[in-house]
């Protein structure tokens, strides 16, 4: 079987920035840690895949309407919303206390679409919407798929594609039991905690927490990483290219690391506002180093977010593809 869009994944790195003063940024791949690169706000709420989850706790950072970076922790209650108290303006950060049973989600309150899954076409990586969902590929793209009723209730996935044709949507992970016809679903944004592949406790977004300089200030250079696996257990991804999908700011550039999987840093003692030694960042496409990501491989990508003094604050996304060719 080929490789698929749930085979590739986003994780963290070993050292991630939380400010202008953490050192020595990158490192080795992180599968406990997620990149995120969507935004959200308004209400949310905490819920399991797993009726048993009620002892973890997970601990959200956002910031609220008056621009405050604050912090709200709940506890699990299985497959029951847990709703937080907070009014989000932008979710900086979710962290899980420890393993679960089931996939964990913190999504909002309010969906962006509820339905019936169509009859056919829900494979053991896709989930068919109602007739009437978006038009619009790629619409509910880095949003939660929650089964509310029916077939698979109570599942929760990551939405990774979809097509506004078809109303099929690509899911992170295989079901445990495929939707049908009777299946209700809920789609919403907020973080998700996938259980497999591997376990993530912690979910971010790029530039967690960045800033302008003050006006009259210099202009700022901001450096984050993150890396793209190829999850696959046996296929190599070949011809694999790293390409910028959307940056809708057209704020950040990009550069690969020299080789694949790179576990180096921005270098001993310096922070965020540091490049990496060696690279070119810009928004050309980049062929993986030597080809390839063979079957657990992965490639680090470094981010370049540049901020003009005074800049005032700003919601928006970014969205790098891994792509490439596979034989089965």
């Amino acid at each position: 079987m080929a490789i698929l869009l749930s085979d590739l994944k986003s994780y963290g790195v070993a050292t991630e920035a939380d400010d202008d003063s953490v050192t020595q940024i990158g490192g080795a791949i992180d599968t406990q840690k997620k990149k995120v690169f969507t935004d959200y706000a308004g209400n949310l709420q905490l819920i399991s895949s797993a009726a048993g989850d009620t002892a973890p706790t997970v601990t959200v950072t956002y910031r609220n309407a008056a621009g405050s970076k604050l912090t709200e922790t709940k506890t699990l209650n299985g497959q029951s919303p847990v709703a937080f108290a907070a009014t989000v303006e932008r979710l900086l950060k979710a962290v899980k206390s420890g393993s679960t049973t089931g996939d964990v989600a913190v999504e909002a309150s309010v969906a962006e679409r509820t339905g019936t899954c169509q009859a056919s076409g829900n494979g053991n990586v896709a989930i068919a919407l109602d007739a009437g969902a978006s038009p619009v590929n790629d619409a509910y793209l880095g949003m939660i798929v929650r089964i509310t009723a029916g077939t698979g209730n109570g599942q929760i996935r990551e939405i990774y594609g979809y097509d506004g044709t078809t109303k099929i949507a690509t899911v992170n992970h295989p079901w445990a039991t495929n939707p049908d016809g009777s299946s209700e679903f809920r789609i919403a944004k907020g973080f998700f905690f996938e259980k497999s592949p591997a376990e993530v406790l912690q979910v971010r977004r790029i530039f967690f927490d960045a800033g302008a300089n003050p006006g009259g200030g210099a202009e700022k250079k901001i450096y984050d990483c993150l890396c793209l696996k190829n999850a696959h257990a046996s296929l190599a991804l070949t011809s694999a290219v790293v390409k910028e999908f959307a940056d809708p700011s057209t704020l950040i550039a990009f550069a690969l690391a020299t080789a694949v999987n790179d576990a180096g840093t921005n270098g001993a003692g310096n922070t965020r506002l540091v490049a990496p030694a060696g690279l070119t960042f810009d928004s050309a496409d980049k062929a993986v180093p030597g080809g390839q990501l063979a079957a657990g491989d992965y490639i680090k990508v470094w981010l370049e977010l540049t901020l003009a003094a005074g800049a005032a604050a700003l919601k928006s996304s970014y969205t790098p593809a891994l792509q490439g060719n596979t034989v089965a």
